[in-house]
């Protein structure tokens, strides 16, 4: 097992390019921490450069957000035997604790599969994503021009608003996720919706650690105004001029994010899916 340092991750950012959309995920973790964004990251690979896998798992488990409450790891591997042996490697995983291996590669899932039979875990498939990316602002169909939108704002999010997003995420509600969204609103690039007179925001865009979009949400009073497609559009537009990766998973049962995003030119890949999946059973903190 190898700890990929300063000038590794630098390379890495480069090489993982390459391996798109398999590879976003981590490659999108690597991206933001070669920035200087702040982290609970530690990225290992099973050699180097030569690497079949590498990963990016919580530096120190339990810390107080969604990522560390879920012991969240990000996977990119390019074989299941490579993935396989990895998760074997002394110091990959700790085998009493819950993990939840997120953006795994399906085809691979096998491979995770086994180790927790072998090793007598339970497990389980949280949910399948599609990955949707936009690479080029070319791809764009749909212009800001197209809708009017007058009288409305658009700004970014600020800590004050993390409350409001918190409570009406799927995956929020609790303080981990509340410290979570915080972090991505400090951090990384949002944006929301105001209306004319209004105080609080009526549709939000995020970026996650991942550096994937997300927490895409409209109150529903205010919807049929296409606010999110306008909130994408201008969010990959910037992004885009900024080197950052624009890509979003999107669970494969929900058909109305999957249509709005393709419908701006998001493209999927029909030979990729990923799965978020759990290794031993979690407890919840009271």
């Amino acid at each position: 097992m190898i700890v990929l340092r300063t000038e590794e991750l630098t390379q890495a950012e480069s090489v993982l390019k390459q391996f798109f959309p398999e590879s976003i995920k981590v490659y999108g973790c690597i991206f933001n921490i070669n920035r200087g964004k702040p982290h609970n990251l530690q990225v290992i690979a099973d050699q180097w450069p030569d690497f079949t896998v590498i990963i990016c798992k919580p530096k120190v488990q339990g810390a107080n957000d969604r990522e560390g409450d879920f012991n969240i790891y990000s996977i990119y591997s390019k074989s299941k035997a490579g993935l396989r042996n990895f998760l074997d490697t002394p110091g990959v995983i700790n085998k009493d604790s819950f993990t939840l291996l997120a953006g795994l590669d399906i085809r691979h899932s096998e491979a995770a599969q086994e180790f927790a039979d072998q090793h007598g875990l339970p497990w389980k498939v949280q949910v399948v994503m599609n990955v949707l990316m936009l690479q080029d602002a070319e791809q764009l169909e749909f212009k800001d021009s197209d809708l009017s939108s007058a009288g409305v704002r658009f700004l970014p999010l600020s800590a004050a608003h993390a409350h409001l997003v918190n409570n009406t995420w799927k995956y929020g509600g609790d303080r981990n996720s509340y410290n979570s969204v915080l972090n991505y609103i400090s951090h990384n690039p949002s944006l929301c919706v105001m209306e004319e007179g209004g105080t609080e925001p009526v549709s939000w865009l995020l970026v996650y650690q991942h550096a994937a979009l997300g927490l895409l949400h409209t109150l529903p009073q205010h919807r049929g105004k296409s606010y999110g497609k306008l909130l994408v559009c201008k969010m990959a537009r910037t992004l885009l001029e900024r080197g950052h990766p624009v890509y979003c998973f999107v669970e494969e049962e929900n058909d109305t994010s999957f249509k709005l995003f393709t419908s701006l030119g998001f493209q999927r890949s029909p030979h990729y899916r990923a799965v978020w999946f759990e290794l031993n059973n979690r407890q919840v903190k009271k």
